[in-house]
Order: structure tokens, then sequence, then C-alpha cells
């Protein structure tokens, strides 16, 4: 019993001994760490060069260009003057106001008038036939005006279009087709020679017709002969290319 008493006594002194301990209220102060220095690195010398150094060879001086002489300009050739060798120029012939520069012979056709074909200039044709024109621009406009051959005949009027032939109107019962359809034939006579190649167009006041003669050949599709009628008998034709040759009057 007295050894029980003994333990609890010391057990009891133990305690009271460790609750003084957390109750003193000190604090343990921090560890304070001390920064360690490092020593600066120490710098490593450079690499000396033990290559020989290269001498540069000498360069001569360059040899000057050579001077280029300039070739000279030729001279200019002057050019012969042709030599007149004395022979006279023949005057041209006179052209023959005797005789018309168209006639019986001389047939109207879808191409022109004898040597006077459509498409050629006034000059060309007056050097074919010969002769010399009469009328010009000044009766008509720089497009279009009539000409007629100063030597006849009479009754034959060619109308310029755009500086060329384009149309002849026929008023002399002396020229004919080649058919032989003129003024004064027939309109029964032109149903005869020339059948349905015919397109018949009453005038608009009952006086007469229009019959055009229409080619079948495709060459000649912008080709037409037209007479004018009466009614009963041709009064005039014509020939040409169109659209100048269509209208009753020319240059309209």
């Amino acid at each position: 019993m007295r050894r029980l008493l003994a333990l609890f006594a010391i057990l009891v002194l133990f305690l009271a001994a460790c609750g003084n301990d957390d109750e003193s209220g000190e604090e343990t102060p921090p560890e304070t760490t001390v920064a360690t220095e490092e020593p600066a690195p120490v710098p490593t010398p450079a690499p000396v060069d033990d290559t020989p150094a290269v001498e540069e060879p000498e360069v001569d001086d360059p040899e000057p260009a050579p001077e280029i002489e300039p070739t000279p300009a030729p001279a200019d050739e002057a050019t012969p003057i042709p030599i007149p060798t004395g022979e006279p120029i023949e005057p041209p012939e006179p052209i023959d106001f005797s005789n018309p520069a168209f006639s019986s012979a001389d047939k109207l056709t879808t191409a022109g008038l004898g040597s006077m074909f459509f498409g050629m200039t006034p000059d060309q044709a007056s050097q074919g036939l010969p002769t010399l024109w009469t009328g010009g621009p000044e009766d008509g406009t720089p497009r279009c005006y009539l000409l007629a051959p100063a030597n006849g005949p009479a009754g034959v009027v060619v109308t310029v279009f755009n500086s060329s032939i384009e149309r002849v109107d026929i008023t002399n019962a002396s020229i004919t087709t080649r058919s032989g359809a003129s003024v004064g034939s027939t309109e029964a006579q032109l149903h005869e020679l020339f059948g349905e190649r015919l397109v018949v167009s009453p005038y608009a006041d009952g006086s007469g017709n229009s019959i055009q003669y229409v080619p079948v050949d495709e060459t000649d599709v912008d080709y037409r002969v037209i007479f004018e009628t009466d009614g009963a008998t041709v009064t005039s034709m014509r020939a040409g290319r169109l659209p100048t040759v269509a209208p009753a009057d020319p240059c309209t």
C-alpha cells in the first residue's frame, strides 16, 4: 500500500512539472540562415593565334586601253542627173468627137454598157471609150452626181456614187440589151424575152409599171436591169448595182 501511494505521489509531481513547461510562453527563436557568397568566376585567357600572317601579292597597274580612231563617214555620192535623149514625147491622140462614145453595138447588161463597167472610175471609163465627161459634182454632190459623154449619144446618163460608176440610164432607142429589149419595146415582148426572171411593180398612180430583170447567177445578185413603162411600152431603162440602181431617179 505504501508503494502505491509513493508511485501516485511521484506521478503527481511529474505532471505538475510538465504543465509548467507548456505555460511558460517562451517562443523558440527561428533559425537564421546565413548566405554563403560564391566565388567570382576567373576569366579564361583567349587562345593565342600562332598562324603566320599571309602576305598579299602585289598587283601590277592595268595597262591603258588602246585608243580607237573614229571611222570617217562615207562621202555622199552625187546622184547622176539623167541626160535627156532629145526624143520628143508623143502627145495623146485627140478624141474623135465625130464618133459617139456609145453606139448600137454597145449592149446594156447587168455589168455595164459596152466597155464601161460598173465599179470603174469616170477616168477609167473615159480612157476605154474614149470620151470626155460633161457634168460632175457641181451638178450634184461629191458623193453622188451625174455625167454624160461629151461626144454623145444623147439619152445616156451615168451615175457616179462614192467615186465609182454605179448606174447608167438609157432613153436612146438605138441602145438595146443583149436580148434586144430597148426603149419602145412592149411589156409583152419583155415577158417573152425574160419570162419568170421579171418582177413587175405597178406605179401607185396606175400610170405604168416598173419591171425588174433579176439575174439568176449568184455573182450577179446585186445587179439589176430595170424597165420603166407607161403600162404598154418601155419609156426608159437602166442598169446598175444595188442600191443605187433601185430608185426611179438617180441620186435620191
